[in-house]
């Protein structure tokens, strides 16, 4: 855990330099498994996916792992008038059980998210974890399971078949949903013939789930987990890196150990195979599982993100460290030797300030053009001897992404520019 931890500050140093907004977001280790993983995501109106964070503290997930304030424990079920419902159909992978979610129409919500009142929307990464079996690939399920068994039904001759092989419908409601709902559900034209497309041979099995789960998506102003204010906001973007803590999730079956040094050594007594015998052989009493974990960070989409997300109507904004070079020298016709002296005093080392990667364009080509062109590459550091070169003898220096431009003295270039560049 100790190096999952020191990973981790890698990966946050890492975009720290990149000087991007960023989102490390607890997410879902999938089928990697382990228990514990972070996504690093850079807010993209173009993004795949959905990250989960709160405008009054640090809770920050991804949408398959976010969880309303208790979505994840039971709720005293609703009691009192009926409520208008409606229904989300999931179907499992090997389409014997369809889920029948029953939600609210709408649910009441926070100033803070806009509205009053919302359309309820099913979580269905809640469902799946649930229900594991879940296929969220199927979007037409019920569709789906009334043509599998109405075609093949799995009985002809009244013989009642194991429940592993009967198709089953499972009946699940959300805690908004008070008993006079359910009741009205499960009595209505609408509940009891569901599946009447059926064929009437078809040996069913109706399962009512009555835990008191919020089965609704969490939503703009819920309430946070973490916290408890209604600050949820939700945001496309982009993943740059994820980070995965395995732990002995497969050293346990690989049979991985190694010798622990004795200052190190954990008590192993307590572990038991699955049948309920001890693991701890004589010979392993000094042994530890390896404890391992898998870290990854998309290069070539870092590329795309940053300039999505840095870019203006002016062009690209690249950051200091992705830059092609710190700074651009850009001069009209008449200062082109002053310009070339510009560069000598950037690009030589001297005590006490690093070298500035600076470009000078001497193309045979009017300063306009020469501003815009350096706007649509992205320099960090534009620096421009124009007309007020000529009348003041100064430089002007444009720093885009802080919105400066200033009139600077050729000898305090370097201190300047060096400050400048410290914070893009």
């Amino acid at each position: 855990m100790e190096t999952y931890t020191l990973a981790r500050k890698a990966y946050d140093a890492f975009f720290d330099e990149l000087r991007i907004p960023y989102i490390v977001a607890e997410a879902d280790s999938g089928s990697i498994g382990g228990n514990l993983s972070h996504e690093y995501h850079v807010p993209s109106s173009s993004g795949e996916d959905t990250v989960i964070s709160c405008g009054s503290c640090t809770y920050a997930a991804n949408e398959e792992l976010a969880k309303t304030q208790s979505t994840m424990s039971e709720h005293r079920r609703f009691l009192g008038d009926f409520v208008p419902y409606r229904s989300w159909f999931g179907i499992s992978k090997d389409r014997t059980q369809l889920l029948e979610i029953v939600l609210p129409r709408h649910i009441g919500s926070d100033a803070a998210a806009g509205s009053e009142n919302r359309k309820a929307r099913v979580n269905p990464y809640l469902v799946k974890h649930l229900y594991p079996h879940l296929d969220l690939s199927i979007e037409h399920a019920l569709s789906i399971f009334i043509n599998r068994w109405k075609d093949n039904p799995p009985s002809k001759d009244g013989q009642k078949l194991e429940s592993s092989s009967r198709p089953r419908l499972v009946r699940i409601y959300d805690y908004r949903i008070p008993v006079s709902s359910m009741d009205h559900h499960q009595n209505s034209i609408g509940g009891r013939n569901l599946l009447q497309e059926l064929s009437s041979d078809v040996d069913l099995e109706i399962v009512v789930d009555r835990s008191s789960f919020d089965l609704a998506k969490i939503q703009e102003g819920d309430g946070c987990p973490k916290c408890g204010s209604k600050s949820i906001r939700l945001q496309q973007a982009v993943e740059l890196g994820h980070t995965f803590y395995l732990g002995d999730r497969y050293s346990r079956p690989l049979g991985a150990k190694f010798i622990t040094p004795p200052a190190q050594q954990i008590d192993q007594t307590s572990l038991v195979t699955p049948g309920g015998e001890s693991e701890l052989r004589q010979d392993d009493k000094d042994k530890s599982w390896f404890q391992m974990g898998c870290h990854g960070i998309g290069i070539s989409r870092i590329i795309g993100a940053v300039a999505d997300a840095l870019a203006d109507r002016h062009g690209l904004l690249w950051p200091r460290v992705m830059a092609p070079f710190e700074a651009a020298i850009l001069a009209n016709e008449d200062h082109k030797v002053a310009a070339e002296s510009v560069w000598d005093v950037l690009t030589r080392y001297e005590p006490g300030f690093d070298p500035v990667d600076a470009i000078l364009d001497d193309r045979d080509r009017g300063l306009g053009w020469k501003l815009k062109d350096a706007d649509l590459i992205g320099f960090p550091v534009v620096i421009i001897l124009g007309s007020t070169y000529s009348k003041e003898g100064v430089c002007e220096v444009s720093v885009r992404r802080l919105g400066s431009r200033e009139k600077v003295a050729t000898k305090s270039l370097r201190e300047y520019i060096a400050r400048k560049l410290a914070v893009i």
